[in-house]
């Protein structure tokens, strides 16, 4: 196929780094092809988030001369391998060369994972043809043109088994489907998913759940068993019966649950919050996941705590007292053999954990008599949780939208509502109030003659609820608000 040269400089954004790379190859007679998901995306009119060449040569030693020649950094990836990154633009922009796979470039094509990312040009047109030649020994242009994910070969997940988890990874960003060979032959690797390094799956992984519907994948990754590979904990969730507030089973509801999440993620009562909902979510916890994949995570395995405590009791109903503790414990294997960062980890642990607290509040909404109560409860949520805190309505909202046993009573979702309306209103009134502290915890010790304990703690907190709700506005009204607080206990 040819392939206009105009429209590769239409795409690239830093033109004169190319061109000194392309000229340094030339000088030092190293020949240097672009390939792989450079010239996949290329082809596809797609944003391009960094370069790949195959290199006939030293990869290292060119690599890191042409680096030290324009002043960019040099990161070798993989000595052994003869891999290595140079990073432009404080990181804006990468470029990535390895060693030709094979003796030469099209057994490097050939030695690649699927055929639409099997394609090369060689860098020296750019300059020089107006038209480019695309190397495809494995017809991946057809496959692109018709949206198909294939293998360049049988061999093709055998030689890396993380490729099970690519090809959904390509299916869920491109939007294409998988050839039945490719499932087959992962279906017959399925075993060799164990030798897979956690943060390669970790990887992966994030860049499936970063999708807008990625629950159509990981219900595809499921269906040819990769998904119990990864999480092996969702084994004994299938087929495992729930009480009557349920229609589905553990696994059922919890796949269910993240359709949900992703299909209607915002309740009502939230909508006129949005831009500051969206702002949370695309928070970046590490670089690359972001709050809102790490939910979808926790949202699919927000049960998985249910089979290690499930009961039946003398009337046959069941339970699962503490299956959010649970959960939580769970997630922390999850996540440490997932290699996450502690504070990832931290962040699916209180989510899970708190997940169920809202729906043992909406008794509260339907008992007006209740308001201080009610009141009082919202306020230990929130301060509790306040971090984390639109993580745990979003899915709480996700988790009742999916449980529809008979049981459930018919308003349940719109008390749900009017518990989150509530509490969305008390939490951003405050965080938009920047209240002032009116006295300190020193001085409420000398005030009134306490020592240092964890009872100045709940003073506080209970002094900052009454500031929020208005009921005290100054510093007289503080102290004398505390005094009473102390007579009572």
């Amino acid at each position: 196929m040819k392939y206009p040269t105009e429209k590769i400089w239409e795409k690239f954004l830093f033109k004169e780094i190319l061109i000194s790379l392309i000229k340094f190859a030339e000088n030092d007679n190293i020949r240097l092809f672009l390939v792989g998901g450079t010239v996949r995306d290329l082809i596809l009119d797609r944003p391009l988030e960094d370069l790949d060449f195959a290199v006939d040569g030293n990869v290292m030693d060119f690599s890191s001369r042409f680096a030290q020649s324009i002043k960019a950094s040099f990161i070798p990836l993989d000595e052994r391998n003869d891999m290595a990154r140079l990073v432009f633009h404080k990181e804006r922009f990468y470029m990535d060369f390895a060693r030709f796979r094979g003796t030469d470039i099209i057994s490097d094509l050939m030695s690649r994972d699927f055929t639409i990312n099997a394609m090369g040009i060689d860098v020296r047109q750019i300059l020089y043809n107006d038209e480019l030649e695309i190397l495809d020994p494995s017809n991946g242009l057809q496959d692109l043109k018709d949206g198909v994910i294939k293998p360049t070969s049988s061999q093709s997940i055998l030689a890396d088994p993380v490729r099970m988890l690519r090809m959904f990874r390509f299916a869920a960003k491109l939007g294409f489907s998988i050839h039945s060979t490719a499932l087959d032959l992962a279906k017959e690797a399925l075993n060799l998913m164990f030798i897979v390094a956690g943060e390669r799956t970790r990887d992966e992984l994030f860049k499936i759940l970063s999708v807008i519907n990625s629950v159509k994948y990981l219900k595809e990754m499921d269906e040819i068993g990769l998904l119990e590979k990864v999480f092996p904990e969702i084994i004994p969730m299938k087929g495992m019966e729930q009480n009557k507030y349920h229609h589905l089973d553990v696994w059922g509801h919890s796949v269910l649950t993240l359709e949900f999440l992703e299909l209607n993620s915002i309740p009502e009562a939230l909508k006129r919050y949005n831009t500051e909902i969206d702002e949370y979510l695309k928070n970046d916890l590490v670089v690359g996941r972001n709050k809102l994949s790490l939910l979808k995570l926790a949202t699919l395995l927000h049960d998985v705590g249910k089979p290690a405590v499930k009961t039946i009791d003398e009337k046959g109903q069941i339970r699962f007292f503490g299956h959010n503790t649970k959960g939580a414990e769970s997630m922390l294997d999850i996540g440490l053999r997932l290699r996450l960062a502690n504070r990832e980890i931290a962040y699916l642990e209180a989510v899970i954990n708190e997940h169920i607290y809202l729906l043992g509040l909406l008794p509260l909404m339907r008992k007006p008599e209740n308001k201080k109560e009610k009141d009082r409860a919202i306020r230990r949520f929130i301060q509790k949780n306040e971090e984390e805190l639109i993580s745990i309505l979003l899915i709480s909202y996700a988790d009742l939208q999916a449980t529809q046993g008979e049981l459930r009573l018919v308003d349940d979702l719109e008390m749900l509502n009017k518990l989150i309306d509530d509490i969305a209103n008390t939490y951003f009134q405050k965080s938009e109030s920047h209240l002032p502290r009116l006295i300190t915890g020193d001085e409420i010790m000398a005030k009134f003659s306490l020592s240092a304990s964890p009872i100045i703690g709940k003073i506080l907190d209970q002094l900052e609820e009454a500031q929020v709700n208005g009921s005290i506005k100054t510093k007289d009204d503080a102290i004398k608000f505390i005094g009473e607080l102390l007579k009572k206990n």
